[in-house]
């Protein structure tokens, strides 16, 4: 099956199984398939992975992202078995080897109820023991779908943390190659491994028993047997008898002393020597949430190189005649030779001369190789030659490949292949550094180029009429590289600068022709106000034309200086004709005509004394000789002569002749309106 292997600055991170019906989206998008972190340069959907015209191809969708493959930048190409391209700081690698070529053609191997267990075979599962706020176990979680884990309080995660302290996506657990790692997801808070924060760009590896804390959230990370029950129902367990006070004593041969807790984990024959409690209280520290952390054995027994004592208190079983029998080591040397003898002679005697036995290879020898299958021999022999020629020729990677496939047969290895296998893998490090360190310099150099031919592009648009946004683009191609580049930062600057310039001038004539246009506004008020016949009002709004601040550049305050002396003027000359007529009018007696004229005057020259203080005195006068009239006509109405005749006239013509004679805001014109009103003259 089709496999992408990611690693992130040279630790394999993923291991993805590309399905031909469906196609892959890698970028740093939550719902990208191959998902990356936000680092610079990785676009949001960066590329794409998917089959067609039976070939798989990788493309680039990031319109700045760049994708290498071999020190050249690509947008498509086919991907091959062994092919490796990158995005820095991500290595991609496509395997796309045949399952007949990975399978192996033997048949798998039958396991007997009674046979060893091989160490280090078993498959353990990952779990997440939480805790509460009290150190109480509050949920044990099994981790079993997929290879990836996320943690935090989104409801999507695989492990929610119910805190709203929490990032929606804390970290992530990833496993690749039956390697636990964690990775903090640029959390706001931090996660921390034992006390230690996690790097956000570089996974760290966990272990059993681990403990993980996001503030005061705390949790471990254990791996668990999940068939351990099952293996140990399987195991039968005889009930040792137990002797009387007055039996024989009971001697212990040399391996019921001392146990070691590995081999018994492995060897069910060597389980049959330990007494079912054991066995029980292994099998509950498997599994028991309340129990510390799980490291693989029991929890009072942290210590991998203590060996465990099962006769400090022996049991004296009770013994059998023959195991009596075999105790007398006398006697059984006297029946073994006379059973010999007797088997010898009966042989020679009843069966004729035949060939020699074939001899049997005890298949219970203590080397792993020799308990193999001889055609797993074989294939293990030949896999070793082909990873002999290929050191030989320097071709490390197939050397890993032949190796790995003998350590998945036999893990413990075949004689020197680990030290081949660290050797190899030391090489295969060393050449990926100098092609990466060759790649890096490489991509220096071309970026350093890049950003060169950018600058005298770009230096071209600095002038007048540059444009910030056009300039930001055309400087893009080294934002991406190094937008902290000092020819960036100055080019950016420069046409900042103009553009502020320019908007500094703008802004400066937009206030200067407000400004001309308030004073506009100032003048055409005051005219409004001279045209509604308000000289001093026009006078006064014509002063604040001239003096205002504004600019003047049409020489509006000339103009309104020569509207109030023309105004004064007007006023002065209005207010002399008028005082002359009330004169005229004072002097025949129309006391009315006179009062009239001179208030026309005051109009024009409100603040005038002279003029006011003659108001007064012929409104005062005139006033007396209208009360003299109206009591006359008060006495008339009083004794019934309300009409009068063509001798004397009545109380109604005195009323006609008040109101001819008073101002109409004067007191008796008033009352006599009110008596001809009242007799229905009005």
């Amino acid at each position: 099956m089709p496999r992408l292997k990611i690693s992130l600055r040279g630790a394999q991170i993923s291991d993805i199984g590309l399905n031909p019906d469906r196609e892959y989206i890698g970028g740093r998008k939550e719902n990208c398939d191959i998902r990356l972190q936000a680092e610079k340069g990785i676009s949001r959907e960066h590329f794409k992975v998917k089959f067609e015209d039976n070939h798989w191809v990788v493309a680039s969708l990031s319109r700045f992202g760049e994708i290498y493959s071999q020190g050249q930048r690509i947008e498509s190409f086919k991907l091959e078995h062994g092919l490796t391209f990158q995005i820095p700081p991500y290595d991609f690698q496509f395997s796309d080897v045949p399952e007949s070529h990975i399978a192996s053609d033997r048949p798998a191997p039958e396991i007997g109820e009674n046979e060893r267990t091989v160490i280090g075979a078993t498959q353990q599962t990952p779990y997440i023991k939480m805790l509460n706020s009290k150190g109480d176990v509050r949920e044990m979680l099994r981790l079993e779908v997929g290879d990836t884990w996320a943690a935090g309080r989104d409801p999507s995660c695989q492990i929610i943390i119910p805190d709203q302290r929490v990032s929606r996506r804390q970290f992530e657990i990833r496993k690749m190659n039956g390697i636990y790692t964690a990775i903090d997801l640029g959390s706001v808070n931090g996660t921390f491994l034992n006390g230690s924060p996690i790097s956000s760009t570089d996974p760290q590896s966990l272990k059993s028993g681990d403990s993980i804390s996001v503030l005061d959230n705390i949790m471990y990370f254990e791996l668990h047997d999940p068939n351990f029950q099952y293996r140990m129902d399987r195991i039968e367990i005889p009930a040792l008898q137990l002797v009387q006070e007055n039996s024989d004593e009971f001697v212990p041969n040399d391996q019921d002393e001392y146990v070691n807790p590995d081999e018994v984990s492995n060897d069910p024959m060597m389980l049959q020597n330990i007494d079912q409690p054991y066995v029980d209280q292994m099998n509950q520290q498997q599994f028991d949430p309340n129990a510390g952390p799980f490291t693989g054995m029991p929890q009072d027994a942290q210590d991998p190189n203590q060996f465990y004592s099962f006769q400090q208190n022996p049991i004296q079983p009770q013994l059998t005649g023959w195991q009596k029998f075999k105790n007398n080591k006398p006697l059984m040397a006297v029946v073994v030779v006379l059973f010999l003898g007797g088997a010898y002679f009966a042989s020679e005697y009843l069966n004729p001369p035949v060939a020699p036995p074939k001899i049997v290879v005890n298949t219970d020898s203590a080397d792993p190789f020799s308990r193999l299958k001889p055609e797993e021999q074989k294939t293990i022999k030949d896999l070793y030659s082909l990873a002999q020629k290929s050191m030989l020729q320097q071709k490390y990677s197939f050397v890993k490949e032949n190796l790995d496939k003998i350590h998945q047969i036999l893990p413990t290895g075949y004689q020197d292949s680990k030290s081949i296998l660290d050797e190899a893998t030391t090489s295969i490090e060393t050449i990926y550094s100098q092609q990466e360190q060759e790649r890096l310099d490489k991509e220096k150099a071309e970026q350093a180029k890049k950003i060169a031919e950018t600058v005298l592009i770009c230096k071209k648009l600095v002038g007048p009429d540059v444009d910030i946004e056009k300039m930001r683009a055309c400087l893009a191609p080294i934002a991406l590289i190094d937008p902290t580049n000092n020819e960036y930062i100055k080019l950016i600057g420069e046409a900042e600068k103009v553009v502020n310039d320019k908007k500094m001038k703008a802004d400066e004539e937009l206030n200067y022709q407000s400004q001309v246009k308030g004073l506009d506004d100032l003048y055409d008020r005051a005219e409004k106000v001279q045209a509604e016949g308000f000289p001093y009002k026009a006078i006064k709004a014509y002063k604040a034309v001239v003096n205002s601040a504004l600019p003047d550049p049409k020489n509006i305050k000339v103009k309104a200086k020569s509207k109030i002396t023309f105004i004064e003027q007007k006023i002065e000359s209005r207010t002399a004709q008028n005082l002359k007529e009330a004169d005229v009018f004072l002097q025949q007696g129309k006391l009315k005509d006179g009062i009239l004229a001179l208030r026309a005057a005051l109009v024009y020259d409100p603040e005038n004394k002279t003029v006011k203080e003659k108001i007064d005195k012929n409104t005062n006068e005139l006033r007396r000789q209208l009360m003299v009239m109206y009591q006359e006509s008060v006495i008339d109405e009083n004794f019934g002569h309300i009409d009068g005749n063509d001798t004397r006239p009545g109380a109604k013509d005195k009323w006609k002749k008040i109101i001819e004679l008073d101002l109409d805001d004067g007191e008796y014109y008033r009352k006599a309106f009110i008596k001809l009103r009242r007799y229905g003259t009005f």
